[in-house]
């Protein structure tokens, strides 16, 4: 099919296609089905900690920083190499655990309070919830 678009605007092509039982579907129509599936508010509200904790913006810490020994307690026992760590992020279960993470902090389903944090400072959002944690971690300092 996408030999066939060879020097043809592929725009007019399928809008050529693109029909409904009333007819051609016209650019609003799209726009207002597309802004009523799309979320509404917070621009961060999609994002979630696997977007953040990816590997390639961890590497850098991973290398520099003793990662190893702060977070030992945190980890299975054994030796942990900076590999490990990457490896460990990347894991199935890992990435997973993230996205729990995520949904239950966009819900609002997570009790703030148990971490310290005071809820009504912040949204349900990941991005707040960093900002939230940075922010105790700055007055603890």
């Amino acid at each position: 099919r996408a030999g066939n678009l060879v020097g043809q605007n592929p725009a007019t092509e399928l809008a050529g296609e693109v029909t409904s039982s009333s007819g051609p579907v016209q650019l609003a129509d799209l726009q207002r089905i597309l802004s009523s599936i799309t979320p509404q508010g917070d621009p961060d509200g999609g994002l979630g900690l696997g977007d953040i904790l990816k590997p390639e913006l961890l590497m850098p810490l991973i290398e520099t920083l003793p990662l190893e020994q702060q977070l030992a307690s945190y980890l299975p026992e054994g030796p942990w190499t900076p590999v490990d760590l990457i490896e460990l992020l990347q894991s199935p279960p890992f990435r997973q655990q993230l996205e729990s993470f995520s949904y239950v902090l966009r819900t609002g389903q997570m009790d703030w309070s148990q971490l310290g944090i005071d809820p009504s400072n912040y949204k349900s959002t990941v991005l707040s919830f960093l900002e939230a944690f940075e922010d105790s971690v700055s007055s603890e300092s």
